[in-house]
């Protein structure tokens, strides 16, 4: 600790925005949880330049309706230097302690502390043992998270205000059942384990809590926004049930992220780089300032052309009038309307850009096979119709809030605002109109495959008997609400099981670990938007990009080596047969949404997958072992 009220956790930017973001719990360097604070306290200081930290994407500021996105503060230190004219200095994101309550390695007694109070870790009951924080958590589906009722539980008594200390006893075993609470003024009788607390009853509908903290009453949410802090704005009435979850549990958390690749606009060469020389910060800035004394356009680019006359040399009045036009007409907000496709649009936008080849700042494809003009049948045997190397494209992702309990991939106006009032204390004030993110520079290999000989591979009997196992569980979960309706095909299956197949194989050369790549995927149906391809690509650069070392695998005869290795090695998971057998009979992965796919053959790291490892299956890839006809690539090996 650095002081009483300080601690340090070691968090890249990009973390800031998933997977530690506002409302997540994190890890100090002394092992104790923390939880992010909201954004409102994230640029308090003195002498603090926002210019430093504010980004533009016109795209994505549409979407998300504010003026701007902002990178995370980093932390900038006043050691060593001199004078009080330093901007962005000693800014630090708030953090609080949680969970707040903890027990004894010793004694087992327990405690609720600030995080003013852990600097000793030491029990004050015992002065032996050190103070480790409880496992558990309370959270709903409206985002509220809580410490478990611990004294509500042991004394069956919703009201009680007992402040004895309690001690959570654990007598050796593996599970719950082992594991109780006592009151050690109450007596003998306010014993009580843990059994049960974090199943669920009717189908995974009803929490324990509701009926059994006490009988005849009913346990609801305490609507708790622990990540707001100590005040009275930390709690608000709610009515839902609250699940107990382990603390790390992965559906404590599920940050909404919105990401999109730099598209460049149908302008001239020379009209492009004035758009991209006025959005820059902290010209855009001082342009939106102009906009409040100056009302004509022609009157503020006669302004700029004379300020900033050696950058736009080349340009002239009509030149900027009209950059400033595009600019203006790209930060209309999106109809509501529009949201609900928003995703795919955003999609297949990219889709048409990765394409074709081009070269501009931002975005550069260079295409490597075709089938229409290209020999190499190795390819189109696999069904492969396009394979581009992406050198260089810019990635923008967006926190625009977060969910506990399910993920809900929709993005609508209400969850819009429902994600500001979490992030936010106040978030319709006029300065808290921005939300944060990052860009950096990747780049990535793009595969497209061929629409006909996916088409004839999904309308196969054998297939659709076999992709039926997966979609009757997708319906049966999405009947529950707990996941929302989405296009669900073979195709889309067995492309984002490929993709995460060839990321594990690509680490092997390209330089990068596992979680610094990442997929995403174009898959639609539509009819005259049909899209069969998936981008692998790093955003693990920075302002100047990176070394090529993915790139560099999107050459034919590399790639060609790549993918045969992949699919081979996909015939045989290490938890085989089980791996298959329990996937085809029930089902695995979260909500049983996965065949024959687990942590040792196809999982990647969250920050890799765009559906948390959900839909997978290496049987649509190379077919089942008593089965013939179902795997895409399975002819491909015959041959």
């Amino acid at each position: 600790m650095k002081n009483k009220n300080e601690t340090r956790i070691p968090l890249r930017r990009a973390e800031l925005i998933s997977p530690f973001g506002v409302g997540a719990i994190s890890t100090n360097n002394e092992g104790i949880n923390m939880m992010t604070g909201v954004l409102d306290q994230w640029f308090k200081g003195n002498n603090v330049d926002l210019a430093d930290y504010r980004f533009n994407e016109s795209r994505l500021e549409n979407i998300l309706g504010v003026k701007e996105f902002r990178l995370p503060p980093d932390y900038r230190s006043i050691f060593g230097k001199s004078g009080g004219s330093l901007k962005n200095v000693d800014l630090k994101i708030p953090m609080i302690l949680f969970p707040t309550w903890f027990y004894c390695n010793r004694c087992r007694k327990m405690e609720k502390l600030h995080l003013a109070d852990i600097s000793k870790k030491k029990c004050k009951h015992c002065n032996n043992g050190y103070l480790v924080q409880v496992p558990f958590v309370t959270v709903c589906k409206h985002g509220h998270i809580d410490d478990f009722p611990w004294n509500e539980w042991v004394h069956r008594d919703i009201s009680n205000k007992c402040k004895g200390p309690l001690k959570l006893v654990s007598t050796g075993g593996a599970t719950l059942t082992s594991m109780r609470v006592e009151c050690t003024v109450c007596g003998e009788d306010y014993k009580r384990s843990l059994k049960g607390i974090t199943s669920k009853l009717n189908n995974g509908n009803i929490s324990p809590l509701v009926t059994q903290v006490q009988e005849g009453k009913t346990f609801l949410c305490t609507g708790r926004k622990h990540w707001f802090g100590t005040n009275e704005t930390a709690h608000e009435e709610c009515l839902e049930q609250p699940f107990v979850l382990l603390r790390n549990s992965n559906n404590v958390y599920y940050p909404d992220v919105i990401s999109a690749l730099y598209l460049p606009g149908d302008y001239s060469s020379e009209l492009k780089e004035v758009i991209e020389f006025l959005k820059q910060e902290p010209i855009a800035h001082e342009i939106e300032t102009l906009k409040i004394v100056i009302d004509e356009k022609e009157k503020i680019a006669t302004y700029l052309l004379n300020k900033f006359s050696v950058d736009l040399q080349t340009a002239n009045n009509q030149t900027i009038i009209k950059a400033l036009t595009i600019i203006e007409g790209e930060s209309l907000v999106v109809e509501d309307n529009e949201l609900e496709d928003i995703e795919k649009k955003l999609r297949y936008q990219e889709f048409c850009s990765l394409n074709e080849p081009m070269d501009n700042n931002h975005l550069k494809v260079v295409s490597e096979f075709n089938e229409k003009s290209n020999s190499l049948v190795e390819f189109k045997k696999l069904g492969i119709s396009k394979i581009h190397l992406v050198p260089k494209l810019r990635d923008t992702r967006i926190l625009f809030g977060f969910e506990r309990l399910n993920s809900d991939q929709s993005i609508n106006r209400d969850k819009i605002n429902k994600g500001r009032e979490l992030l936010f204390r106040n978030p319709s004030i006029p300065e808290n109109n921005w939300l944060p993110g990052y860009t950096v520079y990747g780049e990535g290999i793009f595969i497209e495959f061929n629409d006909e000989v996916l088409t004839n591979w999904e309308n196969s009997r054998l297939v659709k008997e076999h992709f039926n196992l997966l979609q009757s569980r997708y319906k049966e979960i999405e009947a529950a609400g707990i996941v929302m309706d989405k296009e669900l095909n073979p195709r889309y299956v067995m492309l984002h099981t490929l993709a995460h197949l060839l990321i594990s194989e690509m680490i092997f050369e390209c330089g990068y670990s596992t979680s610094a790549l990442r997929e995403r995927l174009f898959i639609s149906k539509e009819h005259g938007k049909e899209m069969n391809g998936f981008l692998i690509y790093t955003a693990s650069g920075d302002s100047e990009g990176t070394m090529g070392g993915l790139v560099r695998l999107g050459e034919k005869d590399t790639l060609l080596q790549i993918l045969e290795r992949s699919i081979d090695k996909a015939k045989w998971c290490s938890s085989d047969p089980v791996c298959t057998e329990i996937g085809v009979t029930s089902g695995q992965g979260i909500h049983s949404l996965n065949i024959a796919a687990c942590h040792n053959c196809t999982y990647l790291p969250e920050t890799s997958c765009e559906e948390f490892n959900r839909f997978l299956d290496r049987s649509l890839i190379v077919g089942l072992p008593d089965t013939e006809g179902i795997g895409f690539f399975e002819d491909y090996f015959s041959k």
